[in-house]
């Protein structure tokens, strides 16, 4: 590195003044360069890494939400199917047959009922710009 050195500083003065101050010039020009790059990519990281902060935080809550919904519903559910077969017992314990197919067809109407279509429109109602609350 030395002797790249001295090798350089004995070419110098053979080396036009106009070269020099232009290979100056281009130096500056890069280095200059290199900073507003250098603070702008350090920016969009920045930015970059807010986003994911939020988008994390959006997801967390989201998934409390749907948590809660998806417990609330499916206790409803149960609670509601486990009363229907209470009617079902009582009409076949006292064999009253409107008993027996209200409760039966109250059933099948449950059962067919999928919990996860109103979990798929809690989920869009996150994506609705429109949608400013959301009530379980």
């Amino acid at each position: 590195m030395k002797k790249h050195i001295q090798t350089i500083i004995q070419k110098a003065p053979t080396i036009p003044l106009q070269a020099a101050q232009s290979s100056l010039e281009e130096l500056m020009s890069a280095w200059l360069e290199y900073k507003k790059v250098a603070e702008v990519e350090g920016t969009k990281r920045a930015a970059i890494s807010a986003f994911k902060d939020v988008k994390l935080e959006q997801i967390g809550a989201q998934r409390v939400i749907l948590e809660q919904y998806l417990a609330k519903t499916f206790e409803e559910r149960a609670t509601t199917i486990h009363n229907f077969f209470e009617v079902l017992d009582k009409g076949i314990q006292t064999g009253d047959s409107n008993l027996i197919s209200g409760a039966i067809g109250a059933i099948v109407d449950i059962s067919k009922q999928s919990p996860l279509a109103g979990a798929r429109e809690l989920i869009g109602a996150f994506y609705d710009p429109d949608i400013k609350t959301i009530e379980i």
